[in-house]
């Protein structure tokens, strides 16, 4: 009997503990009648951005990475150096294309000096040595001519020594065309082409230099390393799965808050805002919401509260922080958005450090008022009804 009391009582102790847990582990559920005394505060999860998003940074070109230049938490400048690959291949690339310019360059060069000197004096030599030998052969068929008249030689000689002046004359014109053109400047067509081929070869060799640059990846702003995805020796490039780089720009902080569907039409530009995080015991950043999104989009940051909803849309919000010491880019904060009160530029609000909104009926003299003196007491309002008469003792209801 003894045993079976005790195993009931322990039972009943483990179900009391566990129902203890689940009540303290559960959240309050804020509901519309909770939020009637708190329509000018907006309250929204959040995270800390940089001035812009982050940067996922990947090559360009595929290959193995051969030196990595930079660690998480570094401070970098724009254009600076993050990362090289293996360029052997791209620098040959460059060599055989600046050869391709030299090559012509000289070509065009050549073309314009024309022919080498000795070449000109050898088709000099050759001109002159076809003219001497065609006028010899000229004078002969002379004589030849006049010795057939006199019949002292046979027809057949004098055709042959006219037939050997024909062809030295043609040898002696194809002498002289080459010797004009040896002498001639370049044409324009042959320039044209020249220099054509001088600016196609340096397109190659500019294309060559980008692609050896593309070697290199490269800061796009000044910022802080976020992330180190790779190390030396490992292959990576534009397709690869994660970056190889996270760069964020922090020389300005954002909060990127998300708020909820009931809260996102209210939510304007100056308004003022306060951040609170786990990560920040004891401190209170504030801030001015400086953009909206022109749209709801499915949540991105969960609370991880029992009694949180994902099915809701929230409205992106970003938050303009004063300027303080650095923080943790990703921190989730807690946001809380004076929805009564914004910035003086933007609203009425007073330049006192906790930015209290002027109303109305609260609203400073202006300086006229402040002119008027203070001896001419205010008319009492008149009051045309008779005067009330003084309260009596009520009377009891009468009976019914």
């Amino acid at each position: 009997m003894t045993k079976y009391l005790l195993l009931a009582l322990g039972v009943v102790l483990v179900a009391a503990l566990g129902l203890t847990i689940d009540v303290r582990s559960r959240t309050p559920i804020r509901r519309d009648e909770d939020r009637r005394g708190q329509e000018n505060v907006i309250s929204a999860t959040g995270c800390i951005e940089g001035a812009a998003p982050e940067a996922a940074l990947r090559p360009q070109l595929s290959g193995r990475i051969a030196e990595v230049l930079v660690h998480e938490g570094q401070m970098v400048a724009a254009g600076e150096v993050l990362l090289r690959l293996d360029d052997a291949e791209y620098r040959q690339e460059v060599a055989l294309a600046a050869a391709d310019v030299n090559v012509a360059e000289a070509q065009l060069q050549r073309l314009l000096s024309g022919a080498h000197p000795q070449e000109r004096s050898e088709a000099t030599a050759l001109y002159e040595a076809k003219k001497s030998e065609s006028d010899g052969a000229e004078r002969t068929y002379k004589r030849l001519s006049e010795l057939r008249q006199s019949r002292a030689i046979s027809e057949q000689e004098a055709d042959n020594q006219r037939a050997r002046v024909a062809a030295l004359r043609a040898e002696v014109e194809a002498a002289k065309a080459h010797l004009d053109l040896l002498q001639s400047p370049a044409r324009e067509d042959e320039v044209a082409i020249a220099r054509a081929r001088i600016e196609a070869a340096k397109a190659r060799l500019d294309l060559a230099q980008v692609q050896l640059d593309r070697t290199q990846l490269r800061a796009p702003s000044g910022g802080q390393i976020l992330k180190r995805g790779v190390e030396p020796g490992e292959l990576a490039g534009p397709n690869s799965t994660s970056p190889a780089i996270v760069l964020a720009d922090i020389s300005r902080y954002f909060v990127r808050a998300f708020v909820e569907e009931l809260d996102a039409p209210r939510v304007q530009v100056g308004m003022l805002a306060k951040i609170a995080a786990d990560g920040l015991p004891g401190q209170e950043l504030k801030g001015r919401v400086t953009r909206l999104s022109p749209r709801m989009g499915h949540k991105e940051l969960h609370s991880d509260q029992p009694a949180e909803r994902f099915d809701t849309k929230t409205r992106d919000v970003w938050i303009e922080l004063e300027p303080g010491p650095p923080l943790v880019v990703g921190l989730r904060v807690d946001v809380t958005i004076d929805a009564d009160c914004r910035t003086p530029k933007d609203a009425q609000c007073h330049t006192s450090e906790d930015a209290q909104c002027s109303t109305p009926e609260a609203a400073e003299p202006t300086q006229s008022e402040k002119d008027k003196p203070d001896s001419q007491p205010a008319a009492e309002p008149k009051d045309d009804k008779p005067d009330a008469q003084p309260a009596t003792e009520a009377s009891p209801p009468p009976n019914r």
